[in-house]
């Protein structure tokens, strides 16, 4: 027999999670102060390794036991070799439809730490900036995409729920700015809009 008490005590100083089997991811928002303002660091994703050619953040996949703060520090440093970063707080996370979510850090980069950069050419073809008032002043393409519900073969009849079921949808809007030659899009172009909306 379940005993609340034992249910307070368990709640004592539990933090809040996400119901549901979900990856958990973190990426850094490297913040680069410039002659001619803020500016955002990225980098290109290398042509042998997923996503080939994307425009992302510095991030990865949180090891067991890992904390954000920590997974983002050590991919910037795994993927661009950049080790001093002043962290000036974790930003938003985002909840994905494929069961990933996505936490992001942001930190401050050196200028001249650029310069010392080493590439993991394995995941990084190259890392650019991008002034932080760019994303404020552009205008993306927007494209909303919308996600239905696959409900074939779902057992109506053994569960009791009507055949008619209003199975709920959704949408997500894709951004994409164009920069000089290069293409941000998509969750990297998410991040990049909300935080530029945030800071100013």
């Amino acid at each position: 027999m379940m005993d609340i008490k034992l249910i307070k005590e368990k709640m004592k100083g539990r933090k809040p999670g996400v119901i549901g089997d979900r990856r958990q991811y973190a990426v850094l928002i490297p913040l680069v102060e410039r002659d001619d303002g803020v500016h955002l660091l990225f980098e290109k994703r290398s042509g042998s390794i997923k996503q080939p050619g994307d425009t992302c953040f510095p991030g990865g996949r949180i090891e067991e036991g890992e904390g954000i703060i920590d997974c983002a520090l050590r991919e910037t440093a795994e993927e661009i070799g950049i080790t001093e970063v002043e962290i000036i707080g974790q930003f938003d996370s985002i909840l994905e439809v494929n069961r990933i979510t996505m936490h992001t850090v942001a930190g401050v980069v050196k200028e001249e730490a650029l310069e010392n950069a080493h590439l993991n050419h394995d995941e990084v073809e190259e890392i650019f900036t991008v002034p932080l008032d760019f994303f404020n002043d552009a205008r993306p393409i927007s494209h909303t995409v919308r996600i239905i519900q696959d409900t074939d073969g779902f057992p109506y009849e053994e569960t009791g729920i009507r055949k008619d079921y209003k199975w709920r949808e959704g949408s997500q809007e894709i951004l994409v700015y164009h920069y000089e030659d290069r293409i941000i899009w998509g969750l990297t172009a998410r991040i990049a809009r909300w935080f530029a909306e945030f800071a100013q």
